[in-house]
């Protein structure tokens, strides 16, 4: 099993091969290389990525533009490679998107643990999203349930009990979600 799909982004190419290659021997898998910030950005269509590493400066552009994109094209985890003297001003732009920043130059053991570590980051958010998703879903059903329920009280005089047990029996009977039933109890009394 592939612990992960990765684009490197790097203007040379020599240390974007050996990026490759160590992160290969690891199990990462795809991983390739773009050369550019055009080039990388050609790459954001074409796969699912799980993590982006960029190492700046790059040779059509500086890079933060790029980390923005990834950032907002993506849900891939960020790894920005900088140099020391650009270290302060990235992190300042970039920690709202939580990209990882490390200096260069960079040593083989701490590249894979920030990567490893943008891997974890990004699979615990991407859960949180769904989780949210959900919770938002049912929360939007039961305000559809709770209206519905009102609608039953106001218009047929139940109590609010009476009318909830009404909208639960029904969906029983016929086999639907609670949410489908009120639906369409809001139509016929709107």
């Amino acid at each position: 099993m592939s612990a992960g799909s990765v684009l490197i982004v790097c203007g040379k190419a020599e240390m974007a091969s050996s990026m490759q290659t160590m992160l290969i021997k690891e199990g990462f898998y795809p991983v390739s290389c773009a050369h550019s910030a055009s080039e990388a950005r050609r790459n954001f269509f074409n796969t699912v990525l799980d993590i982006v590493i960029i190492s700046t400066p790059l040779p059509d552009e500086h890079g933060t533009d790029l980390v923005f994109d990834v950032h907002e094209k993506t849900s891939a985890g960020i790894v920005v490679i900088a140099r020391p003297e650009h270290l302060l001003d990235m992190q300042c732009s970039l920690e709202k998107i939580n990209a990882l920043i490390l200096p260069k130059p960079i040593n083989r053991l701490t590249l894979l643990q920030t990567v490893r570590f943008a891997l974890s980051v990004r699979n615990s958010m991407a859960q949180l999203i769904t989780e949210r998703d959900s919770l938002k879903k049912r929360m939007d059903e039961r305000k559809i349930v709770e209206q519905a329920k009102w609608m039953l009280v106001e218009k047929l005089n139940l109590s609010e009990p009476q009318a909830f047990r009404l909208i639960q029996k029904k969906a029983m009977d016929l086999r639907l979600p609670q949410v489908l039933v009120a639906e369409e109890i809001i139509k016929k009394y709107e």
